[in-house]
Formats: structure tokens, C-alpha cells, sequence
């Protein structure tokens, strides 16, 4: 499934700004615990246009198993293939996964607000080291996919949202990691 999402960081006040302007399209709160693996046979942070994880879900809505190709143009982000499956026990997938060689590369942690109408789905985002998120994700007709992101940066206009986050939780988190082995 290709999809199109931009993310934006946020401050306390303006959650509660949020909350009370998407109250009528809130769905539900749920606990995301992502686990990012990395295999034994290539880098994942380095492929051909983009980068690519594999990553077990494990959340009271659904526990899956992902595989995800973001894509690039130009240096910036374009939009993300995913393929999922649903697993019965995401405790048992990443043991299968270490099992066979797979090494585990970071584990997201967050807690999510759902908001969602016809057009699209719109988290509040407590990432767990890294902050506060609002994540706008494309669910629109197939017959608009191409203006995806600016229908994406319409609606974060209209919700107050300027700077558009370059990089997803997982390429934060990475940074992060990154500039506490530097010290």
C-alpha cells in the first residue's frame, strides 16, 4: 500500500489547541511499542532511492508484522510502501526474527491520539525520547493521490502546523542515538 504522511513537532499548548479543534473526528488513545529490525544480509540504511525497515507492531489496536520502503526524490521524501501482516503474538515474531539473524535496531515507544475523517488520519504522537508529534496522514481518493501532499500541507495549515519534520521517528531516534555515542 503506498502512503503519504508529513509530521510536524509540537509544543504541549498546542496539543491542547489540537484536542479541542479534532474533537469530533477522535477514534482512540493507544500505546505503540515498534520494534525496528535490521537483517543480517544488508543495510537497511542504504538502498536504491530510499531506505527500507522491517518492524513488529505491538499495540491493543493491532500487532503486525511491516515491511516498509520510504522513497525518495531529490533528497526529499516522497511517499512509503508498506506491506504488513498481521502476527498473533509479536513477542514470538521478534524472537523468530533474532532466530534467523535479524538484529534489533531500535524500539519506538509512543503513546497515540487518533483522530480520523474520510479524507485523513491525524495522530498526536508522545514519542518516548523524542517528544510531541502530529502525524497527518493521506487517506483520500485514489484519483487524488498525486496532490497527496499538498492536501496533507493544506490541512496542516488550516490546523496551525508550519515546519513540516524532514525525518520520521525512527531517523530522529537514530540522530539521537548517534550524538550520545559522539559525547
Amino acid at each position: 500500500m503506498k502512503e503519504v504522511e508529513l509530521l510536524f513537532k509540537i509544543n504541549n499548548k498546542k496539543v491542547k489547541n489540537l484536542r479541542k479543534r479534532l474533537k469530533k473526528f477522535f477514534i482512540e488513545k493507544i500505546r505503540e511499542i515498534d520494534t525496528y529490525f535490521y537483517p543480517p544480509h544488508k543495510d537497511f540504511l542504504f538502498t536504491k532511492g530510499g531506505r527500507e525497515n522491517l518492524r513488529v507492531r505491538d499495540s491493543n489496536r493491532k500487532k503486525e508484522l511491516t515491511y516498509k520502503k520510504v522513497v525518495y526524490k531529490n533528497g526529499n521524501y516522497s511517499h512509503s510502501i508498506e506491506k504488513n501482516v498481521i502476527v498473533s503474538d509479536p513477542g514470538k515474531t521478534i524472537e523468530i526474527l533474532k532466530s534467523a539473524g535479524f538484529r534489533i535496531h531500535l524500539v519506538i515507544d509512543k503513546k497515540r491520539e487518533m483522530f480520523e475523517n474520510k479524507t485523513f488520519k491525524i495522530t498526536i504522537d508522545r514519542v518516548k525520547n523524542l517528544g510531541i508529534f502530529v502525524e497527518i496522514e493521506w487517506r483520500g481518493d485514489a484519483k487524488e493521490k498525486k496532490n497527496a501532499i499538498m492536501e496533507c500541507l493544506k490541512m496542516a495549515n488550516k490546523l496551525g502546523l508550519k515546519k513540516v519534520q524532514d525525518k520520521g521517528y525512527l531517523r530522529l531516534l537514530e540522530e539521537k542515538s548517534t550524538l550520545k555515542i559522539k559525547k
